[in-house]
């Protein structure tokens, strides 16, 4: 048996992307070209690993045993280059994932101070609600995640990094701005714009304050904060945000906090590894940086 690299980032960009044809433009490589190393990989390994519906190509079960072992070997020969170019620095480029809250307002900052200590670093922020990310991790279409969920995954490795809070609020024209104290009976009568489900700032809503409200008025569920801010600054209604997010409109005193006497709505914020996926040396400079 004898398979090439080449075989291998053929079958992960299309593991990646799902087409041979993008794989193809990713890989600098003609269609022709692509098909045929997927087809002799295929051959070598005696069985199909894709699924085709159509110009897709899903990967089946023998394909998900290989596609952890194929990113290692990958890894691992990039690695070899670099640590064999005669230089002490690391090129080359890391996927990271995030969830909407973390990648709009804190990792742009942690970001630029890693690339300006590893310039010959690139890093491709990848932002989606905290299930999605998890899924991309799994799945591994990304190298690191940073997210605000809970994360229950089994094959996925859990790193606690930085603590965040939740914060009701509203518009300073909203009639409970004024208020003292606020109750349930109050959020049960007002109407509420919030993020989605599967976000993990909904998640947090939902065991904080969800499940106490024996009624509650939706008025809308969008998955941007910057929408919700604009809506609850419009005063149609409240909302339940990290304190991150809406830092600057307290200042500015567009925005305020609600008065809610329940605990504190901390969250634990998370940097999560996919345990079948090689960390390279890249990924590991990443980390130490961001748990700086």
């Amino acid at each position: 048996m004898h398979i090439t690299l080449r075989q291998l980032q053929v079958f992960r960009a299309i593991a990646t992307l799902g087409q041979v044809q993008l794989a193809a433009r990713q890989l600098y490589l003609s269609q022709p070209a692509t098909s045929m190393a997927l087809s002799e990989l295929e051959k070598h390994l005696s069985c199909q690993l894709f699924d085709r519906a159509g110009n897709r190509l899903i990967l089946n079960s023998e394909g998900k045993r290989l596609l952890p072992l194929a990113c290692e070997l990958l890894d691992r020969s990039e690695e070899i280059s670099r640590l064999f170019n005669n230089s002490d620095h690391h090129s080359g480029k890391v996927t990271i994932g995030a969830s909407t809250t973390i990648g709009n307002y804190l990792l742009p900052e942690e970001l630029a101070r890693f690339e300006r200590n590893h310039p010959e670093i690139t890093v491709e922020l990848d932002i989606h609600n905290t299930t999605t990310i998890i899924e991309k991790l799994a799945s591994l279409e990304i190298d690191l995640a940073c997210v605000e969920g809970p994360c229950q995954h089994p094959g996925i490795e859990t790193i606690p990094w930085r603590e965040d809070h939740l914060v009701l609020f509203c518009s300073s024209e909203h009639p409970l701005a004024k208020s003292k104290a606020v109750t349930i009976e109050n959020l049960e009568q007002t109407e509420w714009i919030l993020r989605e489900p599967g976000s993990g700032t909904r998640m947090l809503f939902e065991l904080h304050i969800g499940q106490y409200l024996r009624q509650r008025h939706l008025k809308m569920e969008l998955n941007q904060t910057e929408a919700i801010k604009s809506m609850v600054r419009s005063g149609i209604g409240i909302s339940c945000l990290s304190e991150l997010c809406i830092a600057n409109e307290l200042i500015q005193g567009e925005l305020v906090r609600l008065p809610f006497p329940k605990q504190p709505m901390k969250r634990q914020l998370w940097l999560l590894l996919n345990k079948r996926k090689y960390k390279s040396r890249l990924v590991s400079q990443l980390i130490r940086c961001l748990l700086a």
